[in-house]
């Protein structure tokens, strides 16, 4: 059985974007044109009229008005038109960068177009991601039902029995648990998929096999990483904003917002830039840890077939 490096793993992303410098500006620059710009443009149509009914509902809320509900429902359904935008931009933006970190990273060779390509493997990488995603969405509502189901019923008897309650915690936990789990197993699918030009799922069951728990620690590595630096990043944007605006200013505007495109324009650019840095960041170090223990767990087992 293959074995990897949790360590190697967890630092892929930093060798990688310390090797390639300029090939990571571009894939910033990628997921910014393909990824954050679209969907900037739409929630730029929506946000005004978001802010609009907003206020109307607050306005109502003092007079005791009745809310104007066929204006919500078309707000509702103009979102709903653009959803469909926003997904494919999102499926093909993450394409692109996952697929660049991870030819950087198998095929170092292949360095045209800083690793950037829409071919073959990029169909098969968003092909077997959104498989994953449908995956994931159904096992989340096969599991919350029954959990759901069994928590009332717990919390039911628990009114008779109040120690009953308690298990509804365990219970919870274990089927959770049991969806990350499964989504483990199946997690080197990607980078398989982009590897041998072909679908492949249920391939990553086997080549998983006794390392989840491993692989849960370099996620939870990740998560950490990716908490501390939403942290830094939003200490960082409250002082800005505190320092140019005042915090005075921020709580008038919390309290009545209004949207001035002139004056928040260069606050959403660099929100942006921001985001997309910190979300390419975060799909390297990740891409580049999967496709790490993709290699590893590949070069232990081709001697053994053999």
């Amino acid at each position: 059985m293959g074995d990897f490096s949790a360590d190697r793993a967890i630092t892929a992303g930093f060798r990688l974007i310390g090797r390639e410098p300029l090939a990571f500006l571009a894939w910033v620059v990628a997921y910014l044109a393909v990824g954050v710009a679209p969907q900037m443009g739409v929630f730029a149509l929506i946000i005004p009229q978001w802010i609009r009914l907003t206020q109307e509902v607050a306005a109502n809320a003092v007079s005791n008005s009745p809310m104007n509900t066929a204006e919500l429902m078309r707000a509702q359904f103009g979102l709903m038109q653009l959803q469909p935008l926003i997904w494919i931009t999102s499926l093909v933006s993450h394409a692109l960068v996952f697929g660049a970190v991870y030819r950087a990273v198998l095929f170092p060779e292949d360095r045209r177009f800083f690793y950037l390509r829409l071919s073959g493997r990029e169909l098969w990488l968003g092909l077997v991601m959104l498989v994953l995603l449908v995956m994931a969405f159904l096992l989340l509502l096969v599991v919350m039902v029954p959990t759901g189901i069994l928590i009332g019923l717990v919390s039911a008897l628990g009114r008779e029995a109040p120690g009953v309650q308690l298990l509804a915690v365990p219970v919870m936990f274990a089927a959770f648990a049991g969806v990350i789990w499964v989504l483990l197993r199946l997690s080197l699918a990607p980078p398989q998929s982009f590897a041998e030009r072909g679908f492949r799922l249920y391939e990553s069951w086997d080549l998983t096999r006794g390392q989840a728990g491993k692989m849960f620690l370099v996620v939870l590595a990740f998560v950490v990483l990716l908490w501390l630096a939403e942290i830094i990043l939003g200490a960082v944007v409250l002082g800005m904003v505190g320092g140019f605006a005042g915090l005075q200013a921020l709580e008038t505007w919390a309290r009545r917002p209004h949207w001035d495109f002139a004056a928040m324009a260069p606050w959403i650019v660099a929100g942006g830039l921001a985001v997309g840095v910190l979300s390419t960041a975060f799909m390297t170090l990740f891409a580049a840890g999967w496709a790490e223990i993709y290699r590893e767990l590949t070069a232990e087992a081709k001697p053994a077939a053999a």
